[in-house]
Formats: C-alpha cells, sequence, structure tokens
C-alpha cells in the first residue's frame, strides 16, 4: 500500500506547500543572540514547526521563544540558532548542516520529518539517515554536549494535513517516531520526547506567537537538565559560532534586502523571466561559501540552501548555460533530496559574473513540472542574465 501511495503523497504535499507560498513565514537572520557574555549555546535544527509559519520575525518563532524560556529556566543567558527550512528533509540534513562550526554548541534540538512523513518516506532509509545524522552530529559536536530529539507533532494537528491523507501521513509518522525512540536509547547524550500537538489560538490556525511559546516550554523541560549537564561537565566560558564569511563582496548587502523582497530591479527581471518563459518561479542566486542564497523570491523560496543540492552549483562549476528538461530523468539530478522535496523538476539557468570575472551566481528559471529543452532560449535568458548581471556589480564593494 505504502508503494502504491507514496506517488500520491508526494504531489499531495507538494500542492498543499505551492498553495502555503503566501503563508507568513520569518524573513529575518534565523539567530536571537544572547544579549550577556558566556551564553549556553543551542542549535535548532529541523523543519515543521521549527520553520516559524505564520509569523514574521524568528524572535516569536520558537527560536525566540526558546532563548527566553531557556534563560528562564537556568538563569543563564541562551543564544539559539537555527539551521533549516520547510524544504530540508532527514536526507539532506547533513548538507544544511554544512561547514558550521557543530564545536561551540552546548545542545542540538533536532525536529525533523514532518515532510518524510507526508511523503511517506521509507522506514528503512528513515531509520538508516537518522542513525547517519546523529553519528555525524556527535562526532562534530563537542564532547560533553547533548541532542534533544522531539518526536514528529500529529500530523493532522498541522492544518495544511487535516485531510484523509493525512490520516496515513499520521499513522507512518507514529512507526518514524518508534524507530527514532529505540535509536536514540544507543545514544547516551541523546534523549527523546514526543512532541504534542499545538496549542492553536483562536483564529490563527497556520502558527502563532502563542502556540511558539507553548513548543518552546514543552521543549525547555528536556533542554534545561540537559544544558546544566553540559555546564557541570564543561564550566569553560562560551563563545558565540562566527558569523558567516562571504567571499564577494555585494553578497552581504543583497541577501540582507532579499529579506525585504530584494533589489527593485532584481524583481522586475525575474517577473519578465516568469511572463517570458511561463514557468513558476525566476530567481538570481548568489553562490557564497557552502551555500546558495537567493536575491530575491524569498517569501517563495527558503533564505539560503547547501550549495551542493543546487541546479545552480553545476552552472557556475562550468560557467555554462544549463538546461534541465526533467530532473527524475537526468542522473546528475535524479535522487536530489531538495529538488525531490521542491519538486522543481524544471530548470534552466545563466551563470553571472562580477567586475572581476569571477562566476558569482546565476540568473535561473524553475518550474515544477518538466519542460521541453527548446521552451527556454539559450539567448533570451542570457539577454535577462547580462541585465541581473549588471544590477549585482552595482552591490560590490572596493
Amino acid at each position: 500500500m505504502y508503494e502504491l501511495m507514496r506517488p500520491v503523497m508526494r504531489a499531495w504535499y507538494a500542492g498543499r506547500m505551492a498553495m502555503g507560498r503566501s503563508t507568513p513565514k520569518p524573513m529575518d537572520h534565523p539567530t536571537v543572540p544572547a544579549t550577556l557574555p558566556d551564553a549556553d549555546q543551542v542549535l535548532l535544527l529541523g523543519n515543521g514547526p521549527l520553520h516559524g509559519w505564520g509569523v514574521l520575525t524568528h524572535q516569536i518563532s520558537i527560536t525566540g521563544h526558546l532563548a527566553r524560556e531557556t534563560h528562564g529556566e537556568t538563569a543563564r543567558p541562551c543564544s539559539v540558532n537555527y539551521i533549516g527550512d520547510e524544504t530540508m528533509n532527514l536526507a539532506s540534513t547533513e548538507h544544511w548542516i554544512g561547514t558550521h562550526d557543530l564545536a561551540s554548541y552546548d545542545a542540538v534540538v533536532l525536529v525533523i520529518g514532518m515532510n518524510d512523513a507526508v511523503r511517506l518516506t521509507p522506514l528503512k532509509s528513515w531509520e538508516h539517515d537518522y542513525r547517519a545524522l546523529l553519528e555525524h552530529l556527535t562526532q562534530r559536536l563537542k564532547r560533553s554536549a547533548r541532542i534533544v530529539v522531539a518526536g514528529i507533532q500529529p500530523v493532522r494537528s498541522v492544518t495544511a494535513f487535516d485531510h484523509p491523507l493525512g490520516a496515513l501521513a499520521e499513522f507512518h509518522a507514529g512507526r518514524m517516531n518508534k524507530i527514532v525512540e529505540d535509536i536514540t536509547d544507543d545514544f547516551s547524550a541523546v534523549t527523546y520526547f514526543p512532541l504534542a500537538a499545538p496549542a492553536v489560538e483562536p483564529g490563527r490556525p497556520l502558527g502563532s506567537s502563542c502556540m511558539y511559546n507553548a513548543w518552546a516550554k514543552s521543549i525547555v523541560t528536556h533542554l534545561a537538565p540537559a544544558l546544566d549537564q553540559v555546564r557541570a561537565a564543561d564550566p569553560a566560558p562560551r563563545h558565540s559560532p562566527g558569523s558567516t564569511e562571504f567571499s564577494w563582496s555585494g553578497t552581504r548587502r543583497l541577501i540582507e534586502q532579499a529579506e525585504t523582497g530584494g533589489s527593485p530591479e532584481l524583481q522586475r527581471l525575474a517577473a519578465l523571466a516568469q511572463e517570458t518563459f511561463g514557468v513558476d518561479i525566476a530567481v538570481v542566486s548568489l553562490l557564497d561559501g557552502d551555500r546558495l542564497w537567493y536575491a530575491m523570491n524569498t517569501e517563495q523560496l527558503p533564505k539560503s540552501i547547501p550549495k551542493d543540492l543546487a541546479y545552480c552549483n553545476t552552472v557556475v562549476e562550468h560557467d555554462d548555460f544549463l538546461i534541465v528538461p526533467d530532473a527524475q530523468n537526468d542522473p546528475r539530478f535524479k535522487g536530489n533530496p531538495f529538488i525531490d522535496v521542491t519538486g522543481m523538476d524544471f530548470y534552466a539557468g545563466h551563470p553571472l559574473h562580477s567586475t572581476a570575472g569571477e562566476t558569482i551566481g546565476t540568473f535561473c528559471v524553475l518550474n515544477t513540472s518538466p519542460r521541453p529543452q527548446a521552451s527556454v532560449s539559450p539567448e533570451a535568458l542570457r539577454m535577462i542574465a547580462l541585465q541581473a548581471e549588471t544590477e549585482l556589480r552595482r552591490y560590490e564593494t572596493a
């Protein structure tokens, strides 16, 4: 039954996500730093409730509430950083972590699996990937660090999935949670707890500050004792992980501007490309470090994604136009977990260059269904990309 239903559930999930593109979500930097020194350092890792559906800032998503509730419980300042997105699934989590400095954290809170449950990820893959992720975290965290693992919340408690198909996903999630509970017994530094259904605020079914505060309080009952153990074992002063450094001088300004929509000129060019080629999304991407950053359209797309999961990485590596009519039939991208979750099976991209000639990103178009190779003219896309390149160079600093 699962094999028969899996394509149906994946299509249903993709449809739910497409309908939810206009749902508010945090657009600011996903870190709530402590204002006092020697703060406990906590990493939130995952999707689902951590994504912050329904609110516009991480200050009132679980990220902010967890920092404040932990401070109140431990009487020590707490800094919380979030890595993840609704498009991150278990199979791609290590890619999302990338080269991030995990050794600075006292604890990791892992909340992952909602999209895996809805899309009926095979249980053997789930078990293998979850164990591998915990081993990866254990190896990269400092010896005293703890990991707090939350189970998948009841699937039908999410408004978008309160549907008969959601009942199948909820049953699957129960089996996935049992697997995780059994796996965590093998790790001495890991604590598992079931995540309850949200306390939905009347009139705010998609998410609210009150909902995230209630979830943060439930997490803190397991996180605070773990942090006390870490502090007792390692009383040395804490330091925040280093801030992101960018190799191209214009990257920081552009991604900061993307939080409020992005450059008007880039928005104009994206709209032109969407109309010209009849695609779902057009966007400028910047590849810097181990991440791909979107310079606009972040209300529809993540703020950034792992570079090695992006079509655009191939464009930048070869410094040449790329068109992918159907990713599911292209051996370079078939099975890519980010493309699989987003369903963006069609891609066409043109490289963008800095004044010095360095390939810094792409102008690209994406579509949720395959399209013919001839549907995007390389020359027409190049003409739009050159205009975007001119705009990008305005952001360079000496």
